[in-house]
């Protein structure tokens, strides 16, 4: 039902309520202090009766001279995860540092405002409070802040971010989607507590929509976005959830979950039944009977199965954007390889791709119409590689025909435009430079392919030696192999690496060696009402340690 008119009403007037007695320690060195509380009401008193103001040039200076060094360090941290080092506790160090004396300012000048410090000596020091690592400071200095952003002297979206931060500090999940951990270069996006009314809350809050924010992440960082499925242990053990309670801070008691209606449909797998180094089976002859299906651990009752010599509609989708340039023609032919080695059962479809996907061919199993389909390729430009995919998800591939399965042979680099991106602020929504991204962000994709029943095979073209300018990049090299490996992991299907193009003749030859040994089981899941959490999926076979069965990693329940 999202949010009522109580809670729209009451929403920052609950904020000052609060007991704050508890997260006043009484016993710790003032040099690793923010504000008491009685100088946290001192300088609550002073919001109203702020006395002449005026500017103060050398507050500001100080400021943005602590968030430009801030910032610099985290920039690094984030662009170069991988050899950080002691850039991390560097950043750490300075933070903390960095908020000791942010609250000594206040202490000795109030709360800053824009008549003292400008607009972005504000935004600097609102940046230091929600960037530290010193989470015990932060909520010493919470009853100022929940002050302020009554009082209209900060941005509601600024307070919102730090209520999200303190929530997963004490283990629990985040209600506006305003936090994301980068870690070995993926950014992991907080699990969400209510996720479907969160867009509402963001308004109420005025931040954009959620995936717009991940999208501006994306661009900044030239960083991929997946959902974290479960509540992380984080953060310190000793800091109390109850400190910051989920009603009083943010006003929505009363929000509840829209009512489900649920779906009793089969969840359908996909499985490849593989040996220990991942090589092909041939000839197992697998029955229902061999196979035992998990879900969270818990053994299911398999109430459908299909074998292994269902025929496949498949999607064969080819990169021809800017990049692959020098490859087409090889493309083209290895395209035509693949539907010569395709059995006779199957059907393929052609879809090619630069800034937007054309259908090349529907789904047929007319060899010969597909080979002269295929004289059809020409296409450059840019590289949405990511609207691409969704494109065939949503237009190529809906609900498979009775007794047919579908997959998806990605041929392609994997550098979306989002990786390659430059990003300037501009107002509120003008942000791009260069190459237009994708507009589906790699997070909602993800998704995406988790809710398909589609086996995605995602061969990386190795275009990076023959690049120069925007798509010289090493990063967003590595952030396509990382996407096109996780996307192909979650549908239960494979990643490949075409180093040269002669080295697709063997991958297509895996990839009909492998559909010719997929076999099809369906099991009712137990959803209760209102449930939507992730379930685990893991499927083996029967007195067989030796084989491996790949499918897809969950499902939501719905």
């Amino acid at each position: 039902m999202g949010l009522t008119a109580k809670s729209r009403i009451s929403l920052l007037a609950m904020l000052i309520a609060l007991p704050w007695f508890d997260i006043y320690p009484a016993d710790s060195p003032a040099q690793n202090r923010c504000l008491t509380k009685p100088e946290a009401d001192r300088v609550i008193r002073l919001m109203d009766d702020p006395g002449k103001l005026n500017k103060n040039r050398k507050l500001k200076r100080e400021l943005l001279k602590m968030e430009r060094a801030q910032i610099d360090l985290n920039e690094k941290i984030i662009l170069n995860s991988r050899n950080a080092g002691g850039v991390i506790e560097d950043y750490k160090n300075r933070a903390r540092n960095n908020l000791i004396r942010l609250c000594g300012m206040i202490r000795q000048n109030g709360w800053p405002r824009k008549k003292t410090v400008g607009k972005d000596g504000l935004e600097a020091a609102f940046y230091l409070i929600r960037n530290s690592e010193g989470t015990d400071l932060q909520r010493e200095i919470f009853p100022v802040l929940a002050a302020a952003s009554q009082r209209g002297l900060i941005p509601k979206g600024n307070f919102a971010a730090l209520i999200d931060k303190l929530r997963i500090d004490s283990h629990g999940k985040q209600i506006f989607g305003t936090q994301i951990k980068i870690k070995d270069e993926i950014g992991y996006l907080y699990p969400i507590e209510n996720e479907v009314n969160v867009d509402k809350r963001r308004k109420l809050y005025e931040l954009a929509p959620i995936a717009e924010f991940i999208k501006l992440i994306e661009i900044q960082y030239r960083t991929i976005i997946v959902k974290m499925q479960s509540r992380p242990e984080i953060g310190r053990k000793d800091l109390p959830a109850a400190t910051i309670s989920d009603s009083s801070i943010t006003g929505i008691a009363d929000e509840e979950d829209e009512i489900l209606s649920i779906d009793s449909r089969l969840v359908n797998l996909n499985l490849r039944v593989l040996n220990q180094d991942l090589t092909g089976t041939r000839g197992l002859g697998l029955k229902k009977g061999d196979f035992i299906v998990y879900e969270n651990g818990l053994e299911q009752d398999i109430s459908f199965f299909s074998s292994a010599d269902t025929p496949f509609d498949l999607v064969l989708l080819l990169d021809l954007s800017g990049s692959t340039t020098r490859m087409q023609g090889l493309i083209a032919e290895s395209a035509r390889r693949f539907i010569a080695l395709s059995r006779p059962v199957d059907r393929i479809a052609l879809v090619s791709f630069a800034d937007r996907p054309k259908i090349i061919s529907g789904f047929s199993g007319n060899k010969q119409m597909l080979f002269s389909k295929l004289r059809e390729l020409d296409d450059y430009g840019g590289s949405r590689v990511w609207d691409a995919l969704n494109f065939t998800y949503e237009k190529i591939i809906r609900e498979p025909e009775a007794g047919r399965r579908t997959a998806v042979v990605f041929m392609t680099d994997g550098v979306d435009n989002t990786l390659v991106q430059r990003s300037r602020r501009q107002g509120a929504g003008s942000y791009l430079l260069g190459l237009m991204p994708s507009k589906i962000t790699f997070t909602e994709l993800l998704e995406t392919t988790r809710r398909n029943d589609a086996t995605l095979f995602a061969i990386f073209l190795d275009t990076e030696k023959m690049q120069s300018g925007v798509y010289s990049n090493a990063k967003s090299y590595r952030q396509a192999r990382i996407s096109l490996k996780m996307l192909s992991e979650e549908s239960g299907g494979q990643y490949y690496r075409a180093g040269q193009i002669g080295d697709l003749s063997g991958i297509y030859q895996k990839i009909i060696n492998d559909l010719s040994e997929v076999y099809s089981l369906g099991y009712e899941p137990s959803v209760s009402d209102g449930d939507r959490s992730w379930r685990e999926i893991s499927v083996k076979v029967k007195g067989r340690p030796d084989l491996i069965v790949k499918t897809k990693t969950g499902f939501y329940a719905r």
